[in-house]
């Protein structure tokens, strides 16, 4: 029989039409409005501008709001739910549906502000029209919450001012709990932000219980409610045991929302439960890959995707899943970065944040379990693709050669280990020229401006020190490629010598180059250490029961191997430091395959098949069917594109100063495009008179969508509005939307996307690391 959470998921996954026409959004005020952007004001400008059909599984939620219009109910508490899972685009997203329903709905204005909790800037302009007379025909309850939220997200001086705003809120929730006793959301809330203005704001909880308690009387009239969450928040980093239950009971409450799947991978990761945080973890993956393609979202704008994921990886490594890891963090390298400005206003810097990113998680994830688990044929097979590409960055460059030396000298190498110290040697040399050239710079300047003797070397100091730092972070990688270079050569006293210099790496690492040098015991010494900080996971284990083989002491190695054996239940066997412990396996009277199976938890509450949340890995979806038609009215199409990798810019036609600017930056990359085999299609609102009547050059043919339709199938439409936005599409050979920039203004960088594109086509099919069966 299916659980009902399979249903709901089952549901999630339905395929569901899109609307057909745009909805009837709230007359706008008169005046300008630059192209893209909202006819509301900006704080409309950013987050979600397409509607979704509604979906199951965001919570079983009760919070009536004054509408007449039944559907703007629905997306209300549709939105409340995704509020208590912290899915706060789609909250945004559902109360901008409300919103266009029913422009009465005061409600509507306070879900958008509290939907931006992390943005107090924006949440004060929604929270600032919810006024005049939808709020006099608001109920007294509803009016209450829009009072105690006002208050919440008016400007604050300092911090005490905002602390005090917090409690104030907090007061605000209870007597509207008080007031109105069937108002389970007043409590919910209660209970969520008592722990969230704690841990974000530095407001105490007088008593966790007493906050339980009042979670409690939640659960008794609706088990399923969500607030699950927030009961893992209250005990998570406090005594994880006591979240158990609604670790249990989370993703079910809320199958829809990646986070609510997520969260119970907090508890048992706190009570080192590794294969059951995982699990949790996967579940939250899949659901955020099954709503990236459904709400045509890329990971970055995902709340906590890229977290997750990566939480995954390590947890992953702790049972020893490597493969599966190693497709998950390879899978997130070769997801698209997507640089974006942090204000949807005219010339705002556009950027991609590395740090943060899935991209960087996926990276750091990757080079970590290849160093750790010692792949070194992997790295080799890996080096000149982009999943170990040099990357922009100093820390990725030279934790790349560090990867690819230690590899090199790992599998006998020796000269792809040479190769890689010279060139972190390389770099190290860089950084101390340009050290002398910033303090030579910094003291002219600082003579040219008549500073005194103190005052020149402050200046040449400062101006040295991120240099000096950077050199200072490549002092251990280069003493331990130089230490295992002559280990290589068979120069053990000139290794020794460096022993020093390498004493914080890794402790794993480092028990293995003491037992390459020969002192077994104090390799012993180092993995045991490391085997009893790291409770519960594989690695450590398997190393001390290797090393205890090592050197001779037997009975003790057979002993941890029956340690190794537990915690092995579900690793890849052919992983290197498993094999080593052949010879153990065959003493302690095993053959084949020597793991244990794991007995499952009986405490984990419903679990769906994984399959039915969504994809294991991330891929793109497809392009929607466009056409549009040139001055001369030759037509394109996707279609008639299918088969060659493509650019389309979607702009607002010759009236759009930034437009004609994006198309200029593009102009000038004309050749650079053409010899990455990339035709550039523009589509316009202007008409095919319109295009033919510009008399400015273009080295790309403009063609006209001024029907709409090429904007609306490519996700370039604010629904909520009826207008175009502007939009760049990178569309792959097999009509995938491998690349997309939305939004209020163009994409102004043309040099990164042909960058990205190189690098998007230039991942190896099929992807390495296919996860096991």
């Amino acid at each position: 029989m299916i659980s009902r959470s399979c249903r709901l998921t089952r549901v999630l996954l339905a395929v569901v039409p899109w609307p057909v026409a745009a909805l009837a959004d709230p007359a706008p005020e008169p005046g300008a409005v630059v192209p893209g952007h909202s006819l509301h004001g900006e704080a409309f400008s950013e987050g979600p501008r397409r509607r979704l059909p509604p979906f199951a599984g965001c919570g079983i939620v009760h919070f009536p709001v004054t509408t007449a219009v039944p559907e703007a109910q629905a997306y209300f508490e549709q939105g409340v739910g995704q509020l208590h899972g912290f899915a706060y685009w789609e909250a945004e997203r559902s109360f901008r549906t409300v919103r266009a329903l029913d422009s009465e709905c005061v409600m509507a204005h306070w879900g958008l502000a509290m939907a931006n909790i992390q943005n107090e800037a924006r949440a004060r302009q929604f929270i600032a029209l919810a006024t005049g007379p939808a709020l006099d025909k608001a109920s007294p309850r509803e009016k209450a919450w829009v009072e105690a939220t006002r208050k919440l997200f008016a400007e604050h001086k300092d911090d005490a001012q905002r602390k005090s705003a917090a409690t104030e809120f907090l007061t605000a929730l209870e007597k509207i709990a008080l007031d109105n006793p069937d108002d389970l959301e007043a409590r919910a809330l209660l209970v969520g932000f008592s722990w969230w203005f704690k841990s974000r704001g530095g407001v105490p909880i007088p008593s966790l219980l007493a906050v339980d308690a009042l979670a409690d009387t939640v659960l008794a009239r609706n088990p399923r409610h969500p607030i699950h969450h927030y009961v893992i928040h209250l005990w998570d980093r406090e005594r994880p045991p006591r979240a158990l239950r609604s670790a249990a009971a989370c993703g079910p409450a809320a199958p829809g929302i990646a986070h609510m799947w997520h969260m119970p991978g907090h508890v048992y990761s706190e009570s080192e439960r590794w294969h059951d945080a995982a699990w949790q973890q996967e579940a939250a993956a899949r659901v955020d890959h099954a709503h990236m393609l459904r709400a045509h979202l890329y990971p970055d704008q995902i709340h906590n995707f890229a977290h997750n994921s990566e939480w995954l990886v390590r947890n992953l490594n702790h049972v020893g899943r490597v493969r599966d890891g190693l497709a998950i963090a390879a899978n997130m390298v070769a997801m698209p970065r997507v640089p974006r400005a942090k204000e949807a206003k005219p010339d705002a810097e556009q950027r991609f944040e590395e740090e943060g990113s899935a991209w960087q998680h996926g990276r750091n994830r990757l080079f970590e379990t290849l160093l750790d688990w010692e792949l070194w044929g992997d790295v080799a097979a890996l080096a000149d693709t982009p999943y170990l590409e040099p990357g922009r960055e100093f820390d990725d460059q030279w934790r790349r050669e560090h990867l690819l030396g230690l590899a090199g000298f790992g599998r006998g190498d020796t000269g792809a280990g040479a190769a890689a110290l010279t060139r972190l040697e390389a770099l190290e040399t860089r950084l101390r020229t340009d050290r002398t050239a910033a303090a030579t710079r910094a003291e002219e300047e600082a003579r040219g401006k008549k500073k005194n003797a103190a005052e020149i070397s402050k200046a040449m100091a400062e101006a040295m020190q991120p240099l000096t730092d950077q050199i200072e972070r490549l002092r251990v990688p280069l003493a331990e490629l130089r230490l295992r270079g002559h280990l290589a050569a068979g120069r053990g006293d000139e290794a020794k010598g460096l022993l020093g210099a390498v004493a914080d790496i890794d402790k794993g690492r480092l028990a293995l180059i003491h037992h390459a040098l020969g002192d077994t015991a104090k390799a012993l010494e180092v993995a045991r250490a490391l085997d009893g900080r790291e409770k519960h996971r594989l690695l450590p284990a398997a190393l001390v029961t290797w090393l205890e083989w090592e050197a001779g002491q037997k009975e003790k190695a057979l002993e941890s191997f029956a340690t190794v054996r537990a915690r092995a239940a579900v690793a890849d066997p052919d992983l290197p430091l498993l094999r080593r412990l052949a010879a153990v396996a065959e003493a302690a009277g095993v053959s084949g395959d020597w793991r244990v199976a794991p007995t499952p938890a009986t405490d984990l509450g419903e679990r769906p098949d994984l399959s039915l949340l969504g994809p294991r890995e991330w891929h793109a979806w497809p392009a929607g069917d466009w056409s549009a038609t040139a001055a001369d009215g030759t037509p394109v199409s996707g279609a008639a594109l299918r088969g060659r990798p493509h650019l389309v810019l979607l702009t607002l036609g010759q009236a759009c100063v930034h437009c004609n600017k994006q198309l200029e930056a593009f102009a000038a990359k004309t050749e650079a495009f053409a010899a990455a085999g990339l035709p550039v299609v523009v589509v316009s609102t202007d008409t095919p008179a319109e295009i033919a009547a510009i008399t400015t050059p273009r080295p790309f043919t403009v063609h006209s969508g001024a029907d709409g339709t090429a904007f609306r199938a490519l996700d370039a439409w604010d629904d909520f509005e009826g207008r175009p936005l502007h939009a760049t599409c990178f569309i792959a050979a097999d009509g995938r939307m491998r690349w997309q920039h939305v939004g209020a203004e163009p994409f102004m960088l043309p040099d990164f996307l042909l960058e990205e594109v190189k690098r998007l086509e230039s991942l190896p099919e099929p992807p390495p690391f296919p996860p096991r069966p």
